[in-house]
């Protein structure tokens, strides 16, 4: 008896496809599946993929079918990776990515053959395989302007789909190919604060610009600090001053077992000699003068504290320590 229950499930899984090395393991012969396909069970989709009657179409249908027809090892890219990471909503165009040499041809699909596709460059949304969100927004350095590229660079770092640092590693890694796409994410990476390549989420970014635009000494982001035999990281440290700033993300600090974790976290590194200050998602985007403000009198009234020049236009100590890298 044919198992038709599993394959459906697994059809569901697949946007209603099913690829014809599924089915023989599932027990079906080539003669099986002909036969199938004249009696309207199935319907052919290209070589090697089959669709079961009565699935309704879909964009993701049609990119999953592609991606099946070109290779085991193909993936969606480009406007289609965009589209399924939710970076655009607007592009209906069906691209899929090969590591070159091979060669494919898809009937209804772009076909992008690229000498530095890596496995690591390829992950699943929604049961399609996909380029993961540092190699698409490198792509799409390709094909869009620069603009839309650093609209969707802030969105992905915002959302926490990428990392300012897996970025990085992205750009270098692909450059060597000398790809026309890296130097469209080079400018926008420099374009961001300095040291924003060990921030964790948009929020921090923010702040970076923020201390960048207002003259405020440059902290040290991502800090580790070891407190009463526990160790801990602080989102940004002036380390002589011994002030640290967390920038508090809504999704992450609002249930009450994390408000509870914070603030055991917070007393321990007071009762160590840091000042704490903390800013909100909403404090950064709709009150920055505020945050400015406190952030200058609070480090105003430590030692050590001279972010701007003197008057005979010579760096301060400040700017001198907080402008080499850190050495941890």
């Amino acid at each position: 008896m044919e198992n038709f229950i599993g394959l459906n499930q697994l059809a569901t899984a697949q946007h209603g496809l099913l690829t014809t090395a599924q089915l023989a393991d599932a027990g079906y012969s080539d003669r099986m599946i002909a036969t199938r396909v004249r009696d309207g069970v199935f319907r052919r989709r290209g070589k090697g993929v089959i669709q079961l009657a009565g699935t309704p179409p879909s964009w993701e249908q049609e990119v999953l079918a592609s991606v099946l027809c070109a290779s085991p090892n193909s993936m969606a890219s480009h406007r289609s990776a965009s589209r399924l990471w939710g970076f655009r909503t607007v592009d209906d165009d069906v691209e899929i990515a090969i590591r070159a040499p091979r060669k494919a041809m898809v009937d209804g699909a772009t076909v992008h053959r690229s000498c530095d596709l890596e496995p690591a460059d390829r992950t699943e949304v929604d049961g399609i395989p996909v380029t993961t969100p540092e190699r698409t927004i490198c792509d799409l350095g390709l094909i869009f302007p620069e603009n839309e590229v650093h609209r969707i660079l802030l969105h992905a770092i915002a959302t926490g789909l990428v990392l300012p640092r897996d970025l990085w590693s992205m750009r270098q890694r692909t450059s060597k190919q000398g790809r026309n796409g890296t130097g469209v994410l080079d400018r926008i990476l420099k374009a961001l604060p300095e040291r924003y390549e060990f921030t964790e989420s948009g929020l921090e970014i923010r702040f970076l610009q923020l201390c960048e635009q207002y003259g405020i000494a440059r902290p040290v982001p991502q800090l580790p600090v070891r407190v009463a035999g526990r160790s801990f990281r602080l989102d940004f440290a002036w380390i002589d001053q011994r002030v640290f700033v967390e920038v508090d993300g809504a999704a992450f600090h609002s249930t009450p077992t994390q408000i509870a974790a914070d603030d055991n976290r917070q007393n321990l590194l007071v009762e160590a000699g840091w000042t704490p200050i903390r800013f909100t998602s909403s404090d950064l985007k709709d009150h920055p003068g505020r945050c400015v403000r406190t952030l200058n009198r609070v480090l105003g009234s430590m030692p050590e504290n001279r972010p701007v020049r003197s008057e005979t236009g010579q760096r301060s100590r400040s700017e001198w320590i907080y402008a080499r890298k850190p050495t941890w």
